[in-house]
């Protein structure tokens, strides 16, 4: 009876020790499977992560999109401003060289006269010419009148060099009269313009006072110094301003 009894407890301890072990190793595997879940949500981050960074997402692909289509407008501008500028840059050579074509044209043309006659030189905004014929001082006058032009009238330093280039061949007449101021009654050296000399380059040691009532001219001798006289026949100095003839451009 008792031998009983010890057999029970003894299965039961048995019993209740198999139950221990199994419910340990059951909670031993639970841990393992925990463990390997942990294990397995790590490596999957993990992964996770490196496609993350090796394949964007749609939404980065489409700013990438965005981007690459930002910089092909950005090129196709670039190349329609390069072809712009080219096309002005030819057009405006084009125009630079027709211009060119008319100033060219205009050099020509602005210091001829009414008689189509060659011979006129330009200094800064006139023309001057040399006349090939001689006449008297009022005659001179008359011809260049016919030329749209006058006798020269000598205002600068510059224009005497000129004269003096023009008269070394033989001496030439100037646009310089004596006239009568009739509230002094006395004769004074006037130009054709009725303005008075600024400048002058009279001979040294001349007496340049005009003659009372007879028609005192000046001529430039091959010097290119100033003379007066009363008569005689030579060549002339015509000048005009520059006139653009606007059919020749």
């Amino acid at each position: 009876m008792s031998s009983n009894i010890y057999d029970d407890i003894n299965l039961n301890v048995r019993y209740t020790k198999g139950a221990r072990e199994d419910r340990g190793q059951r909670e031993e595997r639970l841990v393992d499977i925990y463990d390997s879940v942990g294990t397995e949500d790590r490596v999957l981050k993990q992964d996770g992560g490196a496609r993350s960074e090796n394949h964007p997402p749609s939404v980065q692909r489409t700013r990438f999109r965005a981007a690459a289509l930002t910089l092909g407008l950005l090129c196709l501008l670039l190349l329609v401003g390069v072809i712009v500028l080219s096309t002005l840059h030819i057009s405006m050579q084009t125009s630079i060289e027709e211009l060119q074509t008319s100033v060219d044209k205009l050099k020509n043309s602005y210091c001829s006269d009414t008689n189509n006659q060659t011979g006129w030189r330009r200094l800064g905004c006139r023309c001057y010419f040399k006349s090939t014929e001689v006449k008297n001082w009022t005659e001179s006058r008359r011809d260049c009148l016919d030329r749209g032009a006058e006798l020269l009238i000598i205002g600068s330093r510059e224009e005497q060099d000129l004269t003096s280039e023009l008269s070394k061949a033989e001496t030439s007449w100037i646009g310089l009269r004596a006239v009568t101021n009739k509230n002094r009654w006395v004769d004074e050296w006037k130009w054709v313009d009725d303005s008075q000399p600024t400048f002058s380059a009279w001979q040294s040691g001349l007496d340049i006072k005009p003659l009372h009532g007879a028609l005192s001219t000046a001529y430039v001798d091959l010097d290119g110094t100033w003379i007066q006289t009363n008569n005689g026949s030579k060549r002339w100095i015509c000048e005009k301003p520059i006139s653009f003839e606007l059919d020749a451009i």
